[in-house]
C-alpha cells in the first residue's frame, strides 16, 4: 500500500470512528456535505475518492483536525 492510500485509510476510519462516537448516520452526513447517501457509502469505502471541498465540509461537520489524523 503507498504512503498516500495508507494515509486515506487512516483519515476514512477516523471519519467512520467520529461518525460512530457523534451518533451521526451516512444521511446526516450526505446532507451535511449535500451529495445522496449512496455517494458518502461508496466514498467511504474507497479512500481517496472524497473531492477536496468534500473532504473539508465532512471534517468541519464532524469537527476532525486533519494534523492530528
Amino acid at each position: 500500500m503507498t504512503p498516500f492510500r495508507k494515509w486515506f485509510t487512516q483519515v476514512n476510519e477516523t471519519i467512520v470512528a467520529q461518525m460512530a462516537i457523534q451518533k451521526v448516520t451516512q444521511k446526516q452526513l450526505a446532507e451535511a456535505v449535500g451529495v445522496d447517501p449512496a455517494t458518502i457509502n461508496r466514498k467511504l469505502k474507497d479512500p481517496g475518492k472524497f473531492t477536496t471541498g468534500e473532504f473539508g465540509q465532512v471534517c468541519e461537520f464532524l469537527k476532525i483536525d486533519m494534523k492530528k489524523v
